[in-house]
Parts: structure tokens; sequence; C-alpha cells
């Protein structure tokens, strides 16, 4: 029987990808890649960095839970993310933002 996959396996692939942008590794490099699967179903995760934010690093727990109906949807990782960047936009102050934000988007 072939496995039915679901946007909860995009959210699985979705805690992937920030591991890789927060730690800068891929997941599961250390193991033979026969063996993944098999760490992936027992609940083995990779290590977060001990300096990640802590609202991010439960957002990413929560998507790469073992069950998939325990993983958020995309609409509530989005509004996850959006009130994380609120929230550091309040705490740098409004100009600060406003600064970084403009410097982001100059292409030269």
């Amino acid at each position: 029987m072939k496995p039915t996959y679901t946007a909860k396996a995009d959210v699985f692939s979705f805690a992937m990808t920030c591991y890789e942008v927060v730690s800068g590794k891929l997941p599961y490099n250390d193991l033979p890649r026969q063996l993944i699967n098999e760490r992936v179903r027992e609940g083995v995760r990779p290590e977060l960095p001990e300096d990640i934010n802590t609202r991010l690093s439960s957002l990413i727990q929560k998507c790469w839970q073992t069950e998939a109906p325990e993983r958020p949807t995309f609409e509530e990782i989005c509004f996850d993310l959006q009130e994380m960047k609120a929230l550091e936009t309040k705490g740098q102050g409004r100009q600060k933002f406003q600064k970084r934000k403009k410097s982001m988007c100059t292409i030269s």
C-alpha cells in the first residue's frame, strides 16, 4: 500500500528546512541513509541550536511531531511567525525596523 501524503507531511518538511536554516546543517547528516526513515518514525529529531529563539524552537518542534495530526496547519504556522515578527519589531522599535527593512529591500 502506497503511503498517503498530506499537508501535514509538508509541515514536517518545513520544520526540517527551518532546522537547516537555523543550524546550517543537514538533518540526520550523521546517520547512514538507510537508517534515517527508521529514526524519524522512532521520533528522533536533530538537536536545535541552544541560542535559537525559544518560540521558534517550540514551533519547529510542534511541526516535526511524530503523529501528523499533532502538527500545526500552515495557517497556524503563519500566525505564529507573524506574531514572532511583531514582537521582534516591537522590541527593536519601529524606526530601527524600518531602517533594517529598507536595507533588506535595496537592490544594487
